[in-house]
């Protein structure tokens, strides 16, 4: 059996002021109309496992109107272990504060790769941009995903973009005149060290990530063959070189044009490009697809299964592909759908799940499958939360 999210605390998160809801394993769902805080649930459950927004890179965001603070507790279940206990609180201009049991964890990356306890895979619906937006759109995926598996992935990423903008100020200034070229072999070492630790690591997982993937889009989609292969302008064996060569040229344009910031992901169906040809609901389904083939790596990588965290994903879809969902959710150790409509599950699935109905930022109701909502055990788990009305 693997970790699941029992339960969750927000204060002054997005639209929630003060709310506790708890989670069973197998398939929650979350229901209400549109703008009601559905979306921002299952926000404040990433980022009480990861210490970040899947939703937005300002953490300034998720505080809400008029709050200084915000803060979400969270409860993992682990099996044969004793339950763990998180926090994430952020007050703009401040530094972010996680503890684990009560003890401050001082690495964002460390606990973003698994500190909490569990692993967490996300869709909302903006996520299409992996398939029909930028590059950069697949390259922040892929790091994304591998960063929550390796801590040290995440610091190689993070410090290569850095060197990437060190090195593009100083081939300005060198095109400018106002530094001397010689002082570019430096830079070109450190960027070619923590690039080439990027390629790598990409290299390692393309090959499993592509194969889920082929398999998740058969069963969305159908018999069409579908792949993702990466395309770079250098392998980690002749990333050095390339750099080097690409000097010349790298000055006169004042960046870096080479290397793993400049690289892609290509997805194909049926042998076409789904970026630039695939419809809108193809390139829907190819996220859901890179979203299981997550799944499947992870699982794969760490033994345990993630967290599936689905935000509107059952709107658009036809019967077939609902029922075929409904299935995936309920079998797996812990998923959260949103929805605006519970006729997208049906009876007998509602039976197997825990339905949460949300209104205006409250959480209205907590039901189980067997029909019994929150009880004295909620009342003694309340007693238990931190009661620091502050971001500590």
């Amino acid at each position: 059996m693997s970790s699941y999210f029992r339960a969750l605390r927000l204060v002054n998160f997005r639209n929630y002021e003060s709310a506790t809801v708890f989670f069973a394993p197998g398939l929650n769902v979350a229901v209400g109309e549109n703008a009601q805080g559905k979306t921002n649930l299952l926000e404040g459950i990433s980022f009480a496992i990861s210490g970040s927004s899947t939703r937005t890179a300002s953490d300034s965001e998720v505080v809400r109107w008029g709050a200084d603070f915000a803060r979400v507790e969270g409860r993992i279940a682990r099996p044969e272990s004793d339950e763990r206990r998180i926090a994430v609180g952020y007050a703009p201009g401040q530094k972010k504060r996680i503890t684990i049991d009560g003890a401050p964890e001082r690495s964002l990356a460390d606990y973003a790769a698994g500190g909490a306890g569990v692993r967490a895979i996300t869709f909302f619906p903006d996520d299409i941009r992996i398939v029909k937006g930028a590059p950069s759109d697949r390259r922040e995926f892929l790091d994304a995903l591998l960063s929550s598996l390796r801590p040290a992935y995440a610091n190689a990423a993070a410090e290569y973009t850095k060197a990437v903008q060190q090195r593009n100020h100083l081939l300005r200034r060198i095109r400018d005149g106002y530094s001397s070229g010689k002082t570019l072999d430096t830079w070109d070492r450190k960027v070619a060290q923590l690039g080439t630790e990027v390629l790598e690591g990409r290299e390692r997982a393309l090959p499993h990530l592509g194969e889920h993937f082929a398999s998740s889009m058969r069963d969305l989609y159908g018999p069409e063959k579908a792949a993702v292969t990466y395309s770079g302008t250098a392998t980690p064996e002749s990333y050095s070189e390339r750099l080097r060569e690409a000097q010349s040229a790298d000055v006169e344009r004042g960046t870096t044009s080479v290397g793993p910031h400049r690289d892609d992901l290509k997805l194909t169906l049926g042998g076409v490009d789904l970026t630039v040809y695939g419809s809108q609901g193809q390139q829907r389904l190819a996220t859901l697809g890179l979203k299981f083939a997550a799944r499947e790596y992870v699982r794969g990588t760490v033994g345990e299964d993630p967290i599936l965290l689905m935000d509107d994903v059952m709107s658009e879809l036809d019967e077939r592909r609902r029922e075929y969902l409904t299935e995936y959710f309920l079998h797996s150790a812990q998923a959260v759908v949103s929805t605006t409509n519970l006729d997208y599950f049906g009876a007998g699935t509602l039976g197997r799940a825990k339905v949460i109905r949300i209104s205006g930022g409250r959480i209205e109701s907590d039901t189980t499958a067997c029909g019994n909502g929150r009880s004295g055990a909620a009342a003694e788990f309340q007693r238990t939360w931190s009661q620091r009305p502050d971001p500590e």
